[in-house]
């Protein structure tokens, strides 16, 4: 059972800290913490939200603690940015509650955490850690297939990729936009690649990161034309070519890995070069052959003179342009 469920159908905890760069996890927890509150009819008494801040005095937490739940119910407390409180307060408020069992439930959101901390390692022995790290890779792309299935919807690992390659990984946006593709598809069962490219949008740096993507795809394929045309869209949306010289590295790396790997599986490739999903490799086996080993050993040493020379003040577009032909020869 997940920790919203638990929130829903089980006693409450005395202590909850929500902690993690994640803002939709915690805005969940949030909302789970609300509905609780809910239940009995008298939200407005029995829900007390509190903003912290260094000036924050203890009594303003301990007086909301205290006070009777109404009609029966059961009284929860948020505090956010609890991270702002001052150190002194918080040994404090875990004494008070140590002092004080029968004390209100009492919720804590963090956006920055330090474990190393007295009063925070007490409130982690006292209450639920619930952690909201930021999702990546597989386990992003299982949360998206989770979401569509619980809606009777499903999608391929390499749609998926394709979606976040458009709407990136925060996990607000990818909801919005995951609710305007049930919509766009109606009773289709099924999200599709035509279906993300019609109705997905790029969010704001997704633009130029797709373009990055499709370029170093294109000269993958030694598809000329179709890599400068990429790479002149970057350069007139600001792009930074020593941003642009990594990933084409990267791709490089990911064809001498697709060459080289012999009887190695593409997860245990993936694993050791540090990628969060095989999805990039998969896609460079389909072009290994354009490429000898001698030829991307020459494109490692061409990226590296071009990344000399461009810290050296040369021409970025005209510099640029000189690799991607000499890779797509």
């Amino acid at each position: 059972m997940d920790i919203i469920q638990q929130i829903k159908t089980k006693p409450l905890a005395k202590v909850y800290v929500v902690h993690g760069p994640d803002q939709y996890k915690q805005d969940q927890v949030y909302k789970a913490l609300y509905e609780r509150a809910l239940e009995d009819g008298f939200g407005d008494w029995n829900w007390v939200t509190i903003e912290g801040h260094k000036e924050l005095a203890l009594s303003e937490l301990t007086n909301e603690l205290a006070t009777a739940p109404w009609g029966g119910g059961q009284r929860i407390i948020a505090v956010s940015q609890g991270d702002q409180i001052s150190t002194e307060v918080m040994n404090n408020l875990v004494k008070w509650l140590k002092a004080n069992p029968a004390a209100n439930s009492l919720a804590l959101f963090f956006d920055k955490f330090d474990q190393r901390l007295k009063a925070i390692k007490e409130l982690l022995t006292m209450g639920v850690a619930i952690p909201c790290e930021t999702l990546t890779g597989e386990g992003l792309i299982r949360w998206i297939q989770d979401y569509l299935a619980l809606r009777q919807k499903s999608i391929k690992v390499e749609v998926a990729e394709l979606f976040l390659e458009r709407v990136g990984n925060d996990l607000n946006l990818i909801t919005n936009e995951l609710e305007k593709l049930l919509l766009f598809i109606g009773s289709e069962t099924t999200v599709t690649e035509q279906h993300v490219q019609e109705i997905t949008s790029f969010v704001p740096g997704q633009l130029e990161q797709g373009a990055i993507f499709k370029m170093v795809e294109a000269i993958s394929a030694k598809d000329q034309a179709q890599a400068l045309d990429y790479l002149h869209q970057l350069i007139d949306a600001g792009e930074v070519p020593l941003r642009i010289l990594p990933l084409i590295e990267r791709q490089l790396r990911l064809l001498l890995a697709a060459k080289t790997r012999g009887n190695q599986s593409i997860s245990a490739v993936t694993q050791a070069m540090g990628e969060t999903s095989d999805f990039a490799l998969k896609k460079a086996l389909r072009y290994q052959n354009n490429f000898t080993l001698e030829e991307l050993y020459q494109g490692f040493a061409d990226i590296v003179q071009v990344d000399s020379e461009l810290k050296f003040g040369a021409d970025p577009e005209q510099i640029m342009e000189q690799l991607i032909i000499k890779l797509c020869a």
